[in-house]
């Protein structure tokens, strides 16, 4: 990766938003007495900051790369790739963030216990956590990468600090800390590509001027080795991933009631459609802005280089932070959604059921730790290792194991005649079928040879998506309906969709006055210090643009945190 070369605006900037992170965990600490405090916020979450945080849930350093170089290489396919997401959040706010919250949980697997049994409950409980920790691993080591360019350290210290910093935060605050963080994630995030997009346009002379530098060949639906087979199936990947992957369900139950649940899934659609085209358009504009760039430097750097080419110098530092946050954002939400299930559904569960709420917090932090270690260990062996093929392996395991690990899931809160039995041969079926396609490809592919193209390895990941798909439907299906279920099972079934249809009550929504002040506080507080960060960065810029720039955000911001309402209460009213 290059070199970026940072001056003392942007290590303000970045270390700034460090201190603020780890300030905010601090302030959750002791607000955390119970195990659904730490966990599920209390369900007390309101849902725009729950939107945010989904929202955000989806973002990490390696999504900037990966489809940033998507769009410089094939034009408009990567804004559909990533538009999938709106659809998906729009499901979920149809149909799953009632069904969510109604399930009245503070762990994504707790109620598969009285849906089906204890051991689909520990089944499920278990088999994603590898996955997940070697993702996140990956999506701290790509931010590391950019650390280590910016800073000038090595890979491992790098990695060592990113990991650091997430673990600590995610440790000390749970969850309440976790979706007022990714709100400030948010904040710098939107400031990253709300700068590029127009510095973008304004160089290559006005809207219309940048619109048509575009090539033509990048103004198509799909592109390259992304075709309608690989779009489609990618489609069904992330509707299953945004509403059953444990850190997007976590945001549809910790809010107040059900309304709050869907309200929160169509705000995260909004900011996905909005958000996606003012990110990557700046890409698809990149062979005007660089001519030069693809006979020179690798594709995957092109956001790299889109910094240099249009942030004035003191500016970068803002970028370097967005692409920490999204991460950031990311492995937390990972890391407190495994915590729990290791926690409520493991320890507690199995190990000691009288578990006091004050000790359930206690090994939730624990739980926190080793995972965090486990975690930032795996991402310094992958620095270590140099296989950049971890990348596409990392893609092709996600798309074997996400089907028959979350599948099943989700179709427990929408079936009432799937059984215990049907979830495990479903879970079962998916996997044979999707380590059995994985292999056939592979040895295809080889059979080949340097026939094979990159079009053709796309294509037969698509089908063997679908195909995984439905092994894991018909297994659910065959395991329902030929495996006979017991009576017990059958009534905690009838019992647990009651449930569902049960609204959330008036006393299990209240929130108390001393949990939203307390909330609104942080998150004025967050706002102010992003502002004050924002005005230091443009007193000790020497560029005249980043001197300007940085002053009217960072005003803006002082002026979004100022509490006009409360201002003007104060003041008697005239007759």
């Amino acid at each position: 990766m290059s070199i970026i070369h940072l001056t003392l605006p942007d290590y303000v900037v970045i270390f700034g938003y460090f201190a603020l992170v780890l300030f905010i965990g601090a302030y959750f600490r002791r607000q955390q007495k119970t195990a659904q405090d730490y966990f599920a916020g209390g369900h007390q979450v309101s849902w725009w900051l729950a939107g945010v945080s989904h929202y955000m849930s989806g973002f990490s350093a390696f999504t900037f790369v990966v489809y940033s170089e998507i769009a410089y290489r094939y034009g408009l396919v990567a804004i559909v790739l990533f538009w999938t997401s709106v659809p998906a959040c729009i499901l979920g706010g149809r149909v799953f963030a009632a069904r969510w919250r109604r399930a009245r949980i503070i762990t994504p697997v707790e109620f598969l216990e009285a849906r089906c049994s204890l051991t689909v409950r520990q089944l499920f409980a278990w088999s994603a956590i590898p996955a997940k920790v070697f993702e996140d691993a990956l999506k701290i080591f790509t931010t590391a990468l950019f650390l280590s360019a910016g800073v000038g350290i090595g890979i491992k210290q790098s990695t060592l600090l990113c990991g650091v910093i997430v673990v600590i935060y995610t440790l000390l605050g749970g969850l309440l800390a976790l979706v007022v963080t990714d709100y400030l994630q948010f904040l710098m995030k939107a400031l990253a590509i709300l700068l590029l997009l127009p510095l973008a346009i304004w160089k290559l002379g006005g809207i219309r001027p940048s619109l048509h530098s575009i090539p033509p060949d990048l103004l198509h639906a799909h592109g390259g080795p992304y075709g309608w087979i690989y779009i489609l199936s990618y489609l069904l990947i992330v509707g299953i991933s945004y509403n059953g992957n444990w850190s997007f369900a976590q945001k549809f139950y910790s809010v107040p009631d059900e309304r709050s649940g869907q309200k929160a899934a169509y705000l995260s659609a909004a900011l996905n459609f909005i958000g996606t085209p003012i990110m990557l358009l700046p890409a698809l504009m990149a062979r005007s802005l660089m001519p030069t760039f693809a006979a020179q430097q690798k594709p995957q750097d092109v956001y790299v280089h889109l910094i240099f080419e249009l942030l004035p110098a003191g500016m970068i530092g803002i970028i370097v932070a967005a692409l920490f946050s999204a991460t950031m954002a990311t492995v937390s939400a990972d890391l407190n959604a495994i915590a729990s299930v290791l926690t409520k559904d493991f320890y507690q569960r199995i190990l000691k059921p009288s578990a006091t709420e004050t000790s359930l917090v206690a090994v939730g932090r624990v739980m926190t730790l080793l995972l965090g270690s486990l975690i930032i260990a795996t991402s310094i062996w992958i620095g270590l290792s140099r296989r950049d093929s971890l990348f596409h392996i990392m893609v092709t395991a996600f798309g074997v194991l996400l089907a028959p690990t979350l599948l099943p899931l989700l179709a427990t809160l929408l079936f009432r005649k799937l059984s215990s039995k049907g979830v495990i041969t479903g879970l079962c079926s998916g996997m044979v079928c999707g380590l059995s396609t994985l292999t056939a490809k592979t040895l295809y592919l080889q059979r080949l040879g340097p026939t094979a193209t990159q079009a053709l390895d796309f294509r037969l990941e698509g089908l063997s998506i679908f195909a995984n798909i439905a092994a894991t439907c018909l297994g659910m299906y065959l395991g329902s309906t030929l495996l006979k279920t017991s009576p017990a099972e059958a009534h905690r079934t009838t019992q647990f969709f009651e449930r569902l249809n049960t609204p959330i009550s008036p006393q299990e929504r209240l929130v108390t006055k001393q949990q939203s002040d307390s909330s609104a506080f942080i998150i004025r507080l967050s706002t102010i210090s992003v502002g004050l960060l924002l005005l230091t960065s443009a007193a000790l810029a020497t560029s005249s643009a980043a001197h300007w720039i940085d002053s009217a955000i960072g005003l803006t911001f002082l002026l979004l945190a100022t509490p006009f309402r409360s201002i003007a209460a104060r003041f008697p009213r005239t007759p």
